[in-house]
């Protein structure tokens, strides 16, 4: 259970220090790809900034404010986010447990829900006018009344809208917090009227950390692999702690050495299995034995675009790591060291333009599934790519 949020320390003191030289803005907009800490740097602020007694609180909840910010409690803050309209008290309180058993939890319809105005009567817990109305009340115990919204960038339009008068005239009791890995995606009304923050990814030796101090039981060995593979994304990293990731993971160097063996057969199978949100049984026995639950269907779209996603994040990884070692020779670090046997194999017979050619198609794989294309269709092109440049890498040596 959490005990505090681990945000980007230096940004949460130099807030903090701003609150106390009575200059600190009341909006503001947190920008930086995913997984770079947003919003864990925010519900940090939240805490401290309406902590009853900060000096024994800095490092964890001491205090009965702190212990109600983290456990979505306090009076005094309310976190909104992408969310169904059909979300509720009981689904937000759901959510909110969730995250207090494993800070990187999230929902299936995360990457598909936008943030909702809510109803005029009876808006929801996760929404606008809910937060907006929160925003009207003074503060009952706190300092300030903190709002902090996730998906700046999917507000949608209405929603955007009212929030723009609030912005422009916030209560002297506010302080909002608005959250985007994408700033051109935020309405220009909003962006001037916020103070911006940039974030950037962890560096492996911050992630590594991170990950031990949420989870105490990750031995450092494995801690340092998953920060490698998370590529600075703390949540991509958390979630390679997890059997169908770790699956995904394994699969994916296994298509990579079909691919470089010309093994289209196998992989246009593999795209077929992808486009039905299936998993290879074999390497599922291999991550959790006996546990045949784990290799179950996805059980819709959602699920399997992040799926197909996630496989061609670990391909662009592989990729990339075999670039490296091609480049750097004896100073290369991989970032899965269970792999480099077999990618220091491949390099042997490729070249970097080969190699550059496979990760450009991997990146439009993986933008073409954002973008809700055939996943089944997306993968046997991109698998076809692979093994074509893969050929003709050989055919080039044999001339």
């Amino acid at each position: 259970m959490l005990n505090s949020f681990a945000g980007r320390q230096e940004i949460v003191n130099r807030v903090l220090q701003k609150d106390l030289d009575g200059n600190l803005a009341h909006s503001h907009l947190f920008v930086g790809p995913e997984g770079s800490g947003k919003l864990f740097t925010a519900l940090e602020i939240a805490r401290r900034i309406n902590c009853v007694t900060p000096k024994e609180c800095q490092q964890r909840a001491v205090c009965e404010s702190c212990k109600k910010a983290v456990t979505f409690q306090h009076p005094d803050i309310r976190w909104i986010c992408p969310a169904p309209a059909s979300t509720g008290e009981k689904e937000a309180a759901e959510l909110y447990q969730l995250i207090q058993e494993d800070p990187f939890y999230e929902p299936t319809y995360a990457a598909s829900s936008q943030v909702l105005i809510g109803d005029v009567t009876h808006p929801g817990p996760l929404s606008v006018r809910s937060a907006l109305k929160y925003l009207r009340v003074k503060p009952f115990q706190g300092k300030r009344k903190v709002v902090i919204v996730s998906g700046a960038d999917r507000l949608r339009a209405g929603a955007a809208n009212a929030f723009l008068k609030t912005l422009e005239e916030p209560p002297d009791d506010a302080l909002i917090i608005l959250l985007t890995p994408v700033r051109s995606s935020v309405l220009p009304t909003i962006l001037s009227r916020c103070q911006q923050t940039r974030f950037e990814p962890y560096n492996e030796n911050e992630l590594a950390d991170l990950l031990q101090k949420i989870y105490p039981d990750i031995q450092s060995a494995h801690a340092v692999e998953l920060a490698k593979s998370g590529s600075g994304n703390a949540r991509q990293a958390a979630l390679l702690r997890q059997s169908v990731p770790q699956i995904l993971r394994r699969w994916a160097i296994s298509l990579l050495d079909l691919a470089h063996r010309g093994n289209e057969g196998t992989l246009q199978i593999a795209a077929d299995m992808l486009h039905k949100g299936k998993l290879p049984a074999s390497i599922a026995e291999e991550v959790a034995p006996g546990n045949k639950s784990i290799a179950k269907d996805a059980s819709d779209l959602v699920e399997k675009r992040d799926r197909v996603i996630r496989i061609c994040s670990m391909l662009s990884i592989y990729y990339c790591d075999m670039l490296n070692c091609m480049t750097r020779g004896d100073t290369w670090v991989p970032r899965m060291a269970s792999d480099a046997d077999k990618l220091k194999s491949i390099v042997t017979q490729r070249t970097v333009h080969s190699l550059l050619l496979d990760i450009d198609a991997i990146e439009q794989a993986r933008l073409d599934a954002d973008r809700n294309l055939n996943l089944g269709l997306v993968m046997a092109v991109l698998f076809k790519e692979l093994v074509s440049n893969a050929r003709e890498q050989t055919r080039a040596q044999s001339a």
